[in-house]
């Protein structure tokens, strides 16, 4: 896995829109630090941390964005740049930028211990939305219409069946966080398998144009 991720980060040399994803990367982080500073509460929090997981799926992009070229289209490395490489990289910059979260929910907690409980339900509630962002990156640039579609109705399913979820039969504490982190990074991994076997099984599809961006769609 630490090899197709080095790959996929080498091949953003030649991906196209390096400036424009690393300026949307920035904007991103911003808003996810923004959304942090003006918490505490889950929907803020929350989504400080949906913010930081757009900025590790926009360099996903650019490795897809790669397949569009004819270089690629005839190589032998076609199947792996579509299938291996972006799972494994997908996979590794979701948990790096998961971890980053949960060390910063860490702190907050730290600070107001009496939110564990409701931190752990939150990295949890995101470590799910990351298993669910996995599967969408395996299906959008093949089937984008459907995959969006999917997309925004299983997040609304997540998100109302983990609110609706009471922990309260859980003691609040350090201990509970980090049960639910390590239950979250598995989420994350069984995310990077399944992006993975569904990038095998749509592999043969032509790669959709309308997923990508406007200059590209005219190659």
């Amino acid at each position: 896995m630490i090899n197709n991720w080095k790959l996929g980060l080498k091949s953003l040399e030649y991906a196209y829109g390096i400036t424009s994803n690393f300026v949307l990367m920035i904007i991103f982080g911003l808003m996810g630090l923004v959304f942090y500073i003006i918490g505490p509460g889950i929907h803020n929090t929350f989504m400080g941390g949906y913010m930081l997981m757009c900025t590790a799926i926009l360099p996903t992009q650019m490795v897809y964005s790669l397949s569009m070229s004819n270089i690629v289209q005839s190589s032998p490395m076609k199947k792996k740049m579509q299938t291996t490489i972006p799972a494994a990289f997908t996979c590794g910059n979701l948990m790096i930028m998961y971890l980053i979260n949960a060390v910063i929910r860490g702190i907050m907690v730290w600070a107001h211990p009496e939110t564990a409980l409701a931190a752990g339900k939150e990295v949890l509630l995101l470590a799910l939305v990351i298993m669910m962002m996995s599967v969408y990156l395996a299906l959008a640039f093949k089937y984008f219409m459907v995959s969006i579609i999917m997309f925004i109705a299983v997040y609304f399913s997540i998100f109302r069946g983990m609110n609706a979820i009471v922990l309260d039969w859980f003691e609040s504490g350090a201990a509970v966080y980090m049960a639910m982190i390590i239950l979250g990074l598995a989420f994350v991994a069984v995310g990077g398998i399944a992006q993975y076997l569904c990038s095998l099984l749509v592999y043969k599809v032509p790669m959709s144009k309308m997923a990508q961006a406007s200059l590209i769609k005219n190659l």
